[in-house]
C-alpha cells in the first residue's frame, strides 16, 4: 500500500482510525499549552499499533536533534503522507499546529465515514454473490450425482439440458484442484494486471461506469476531492500544491488524470471551474458550487459545503444501490437455482405419461 491513501495514509498495518486518533491527542495536548516533544511522547505511549509508536517515537528523536516537525515527519513516508507534512509545516510557519492537526484528524475521520459507507453496500452484494456461488457448487457436486445415479438406474434418457448439467457437475468433481488453480491464477493475474498503471486505469474508468455502482462511487469520490482539497485550502496549503497532492492520493485513477488537466489548467492561468467542467466525472452541479466558491473567494468554506452535501447524496446512493441489488440477486439466484431443478426433472417430464 503506498503511502499516499489519505490524508495521512498509513501503511497496511495502521488504519486510518488509529492515526485520527493520535493527531486528535495531539492537537488536544499541543492546544493545552503541553511542548510538542513531550506531547509526542506521550501520545506515542498510549499508541497501541506498533509501527505508529516507533514512528512517533522517532519523529520525536528527530527533532530533539534540530530538526523541525514537518521534516520529521517527511522522513517517514509509508505512515505520514505529504498532505499531513504539507499541512504541517504551513501551519509551523503560522503557528497553529494544534489547529492543523485538529483538521488532520478530522479529515481522517471523515474519509473513514465515506470509506465504510460505501464498503457497506457493497458488502452485501459480495456476500450473496459468495453464498450463491458455495449453494450452486454444493447443488452440482453434491446433490446432482445423487439425482444421476437415480436416474441411470430408472434408464431414463437425459435430454441435452440435463446432460450439461450432470456433465458439470462430474467435472467439478473430479478436477476440483484444476478449478481452484483456474481461479488462483485469475486472481493472481487480476492482480498483477491492477499493479500497472494502464490496468488500473482501465479497471477505475470501468467501475465508474458500472450500473448503480459507478453513481455511488463517483459522488464518493467528489465526496472525498471536495473534503480533502477544502482541508488543504483551509490549513492554508496553496491552491496548486493542493491540487496536486489531492490528485497523488486519489484512490480512483480516473478522477487523478482529471485532476491533473485540471491542475495543468491552473498552473496556466485557468479557473479551476473551467477543467472540472470539461471532465465527465464532476458533475455539473458540483462544478456550479466550486464556480460560485471561486468567485465569491471562498473556495474553502463552499468545498466544506459542498462535502456536506454529497455526504447526503452518497447516503441516498447507498440506500438505492441496496434497495435495487439486494432483490436483483435474490432473484438471479432463484433463477439459477430454479434452472437447474428443471435441467434435473427435465427428463422425468420427457418421459411419456411424464410423472
Amino acid at each position: 500500500m503506498k503511502g499516499g491513501r489519505g490524508l495521512a495514509a498509513v501503511g497496511q498495518r495502521v488504519a486510518l482510525k488509529e492515526a485520527a486518533v493520535l493527531w486528535r491527542q495531539l492537537a488536544l495536548l499541543i492546544g493545552v499549552g503541553v511542548p510538542l516533544l513531550r506531547a509526542l511522547r506521550q501520545v506515542a505511549e498510549r499508541t497501541s499499533n506498533r509501527l505508529l509508536r516507533q514512528a512517533v517515537g522517532q519523529v520525536a528523536d528527530t527533532i530533539e536533534t534540530g530538526s523541525s516537525f514537518s521534516e520529521a515527519l517527511a522522513q517517514h513516508p509509508r505512515v505520514f503522507s505529504r498532505l499531513t507534512v504539507q499541512l504541517v509545516q504551513v501551519a509551523e510557519r503560522g503557528g497553529v499546529l494544534d489547529d492543523a492537526l485538529q483538521l488532520v484528524a478530522e479529515e481522517l475521520e471523515r474519509q473513514v465515514e465515506v470509506r465504510s459507507k460505501v464498503r457497506r453496500a457493497l458488502a452485501y452484494p459480495a456476500v450473496v454473490a459468495l453464498v450463491g456461488a458455495l449453494v450452486a457448487l454444493f447443488v452440482l457436486v453434491v446433490v446432482i450425482p445423487q439425482f444421476t445415479a437415480l436416474l441411470q438406474e430408472q434408464q431414463v434418457p437425459l435430454p441435452l439440458p440435463t446432460r450439461l448439467v450432470v456433465g458439470t457437475g462430474h467435472f467439478l468433481a473430479a478436477y476440483w484442484w484444476l478449478c481452484l488453480l483456474g481461479v488462483a491464477a485469475l486472481v493472481a493475474g487480476w492482480r498483477l494486471a491492477l499493479r500497472t498503471p494502464r490496468g488500473r486505469l482501465l479497471w477505475d474508468r470501468c467501475k465508474l461506469r458500472l450500473p448503480l455502482v459507478g453513481n455511488l462511487l463517483v459522488k464518493a469520490g467528489v465526496l472525498r476531492f471536495a473534503q480533502t482539497l477544502g482541508t488543504l485550502l483551509r490549513g492554508g496549503v496553496p491552491i496548486l500544491v493542493s491540487l496536486r497532492l489531492v490528485q497523488e492520493h486519489a484512490e480512483n485513477q480516473a478522477l487523478a488524470q482529471a485532476l491533473a488537466r485540471a491542475y495543468r489548467a491552473v498552473d496556466q492561468g485557468s479557473r479551476l471551474e473551467e477543467p472540472l467542467r470539461q471532465s465527465a466525472l464532476f458533475p455539473p452541479l458540483a462544478v456550479d458550487v466550486i464556480a460560485v466558491g471561486e468567485e465569491a473567494g471562498r473556495l474553502d468554506t463552499v468545498l466544506f459545503k459542498l462535502a456536506e452535501m454529497y455526504r447526503g447524496e452518497v447516503d441516498q446512493a447507498a440506500a438505492i444501490f441496496s434497495s435495487i441489488i439486494e432483490p436483483l440477486l435474490l432473484l438471479l439466484m432463484g433463477i439459477f437455482v430454479a434452472l437447474i431443478v428443471w435441467a434435473v426433472y427435465l427428463p422425468y417430464f420427457l418421459l411419456p405419461g411424464g410423472f
